[in-house]
C-alpha cells in the first residue's frame, strides 16, 4: 500500500533560504527557478533529469505552486533579473579588461603521482603534509584577492 502525501508540505517558505521566497521543502531549489525552466520550454519529466535530487512529484509540485502563484512568482523572477542586469552594469568593460587572465598558483599537487591510489598509499603524514601545503598555497592567494573578500561578505543570488 503506497503512502498519501499532503501536497502542502512539499513547498516551504523560509526567511532564511533566499530571502523567504517559495522552495521545494528539503532542498534549496527555488520555485522560481523551476518557472524558469518551464518557461524556456523544459517539460517536468526534464526538469527533474536536470536537478537529478529531485523527484517528479517535487517538480510538479514546484509547477503547481507557481501557476497558483504565477503574479508573485514572476515578479519575483524579474526582480532578481534586475538585481543582474543592475549589478552586471556596475561592472565596467574596463574593469573587466583589467582582471587578470592567466592566474597561475605553484600549489603543491598530487598530480605528481601517476594515481590517485598511489598518492593515496603515501604514508598519512606526507599526504597531510602535501594537503596542508596546498591549503596555505590557497589561503595567502585568497587572502590577497580583495575581490574575494568583496564577495565573501555580500550576498549571493541564485538563478
Amino acid at each position: 500500500m503506497s503512502t498519501i502525501t499532503d501536497i502542502g508540505t512539499l513547498i516551504s517558505c523560509n526567511p532564511d533560504i533566499h530571502d523567504g521566497c517559495p522552495i521545494i521543502a528539503g532542498t534549496s531549489v527555488t520555485v522560481g527557478r523551476i518557472a524558469i525552466w518551464y518557461k524556456q520550454g523544459f517539460a517536468a519529466e526534464e526538469i527533474a533529469d536536470r536537478i537529478g535530487y529531485l523527484t517528479l512529484t517535487q517538480v510538479y509540485a514546484a509547477l503547481t505552486y507557481y501557476h497558483a502563484n504565477r503574479a508573485e512568482i514572476d515578479a519575483e523572477i524579474a526582480a532578481k533579473a534586475a538585481e543582474a542586469e543592475r549589478i552586471e552594469a556596475l561592472i565596467s568593460e574596463d574593469q573587466i579588461q583589467k582582471l587578470p587572465t592567466n592566474i597561475a598558483l605553484e600549489i603543491p599537487t598530487i598530480a605528481n603521482y601517476s594515481s590517485r591510489r598511489e598518492f593515496m598509499q603515501l604514508p598519512l603524514e606526507e599526504r597531510r603534509n602535501i594537503l596542508a601545503k596546498q591549503a596555505d598555497v590557497m589561503l595567502q592567494h585568497y587572502q590577497e584577492d580583495k575581490e574575494w573578500q568583496e564577495l565573501e561578505g555580500g550576498d549571493l543570488i541564485d538563478y
